[in-house]
């Protein structure tokens, strides 16, 4: 017994460590979508290429975004060490979800580096191109807090707070992606922001969380035994 608890030991540390990557990783994501998103305003979208300023502006915002989309992916791989000893099946429909997500959100990022080689005419069209790709990265996002938020909660990984919090902001983006779809909604308008600042906010507390505590692994202490 003693053997055994003895080689689960070091397996519990680097699980810990690795909630810790996902905890900078989720900050890197969030920090950089919102940063990104912030560059491209609506004001900013009118004469997009018309300066040297705003190109620059762009080429900031596409490393943002290409940040954001391989954090979003490094942020499963990271977690599902975790996640699969809860349950395996949703762990790796979430890491299928996120990897999904970043490889769209790379795509969204060549899109929007376009723009700065195109004529003012061409910048509405590649810019709703950019905006269409970056909307589903949001679909898919949503979707994964489906899948992330009720797996920390049923195995209390994190406090029952932070889990449900996540999954209703989850919940909420998901609405404001869908009403953006059916054009009942303006990406980047007032009703858009209110209904996903709630899960960018809870994204950086559980970051904060993960880097401060990590996860509480007592109710997943059996599956440790049982590699060990």
């Amino acid at each position: 017994m003693n053997g055994m608890n003895s080689r689960a030991l070091p397996n519990m540390h680097a699980l810990q460590r690795a909630a810790r990557i996902a905890g900078v990783l989720f900050i890197i994501a969030t920090a950089s979508t919102m940063a990104a998103q912030i560059i491209l305003s609506p004001d900013l979208d009118t004469s997009l290429g018309a300066a040297d300023l705003q190109n620059h502006l762009i080429a900031f915002a596409v490393l943002l975004e290409i940040a954001n989309a391989l954090a979003s992916a490094g942020i499963a791989i990271a977690f599902y060490p975790v996640l699969r000893r809860c349950a395996e099946l949703a762990a790796t429909s979430y890491l299928g979800l996120r990897m999904i997500e970043g490889a769209v959100g790379v795509v969204a990022a060549a899109v929007l580096a376009i723009i700065m080689s195109t004529s003012a005419d061409e910048v509405p069209f590649t810019m709703a191109m950019h905006d269409t790709a970056f909307l589903i990265v949001l679909l898919v996002f949503s979707c994964g807090t489906l899948l992330l938020y009720p797996m920390l909660y049923a195995f209390r990984l994190v406090p029952p707070v932070l889990s449900l919090w996540g999954l209703i902001g989850g919940l909420m983006l998901l609405v404001s992606c869908v009403l953006i779809l059916f054009d009942r909604v303006e990406m980047g308008g007032t009703t858009d922001l209110i209904l996903s600042l709630p899960i960018w906010v809870n994204e950086m507390a559980l970051a904060l969380w993960l880097l401060a505590r990590g996860v509480d692994l007592k109710h997943v202490g059996s599956d440790y035994d049982r590699a060990a």
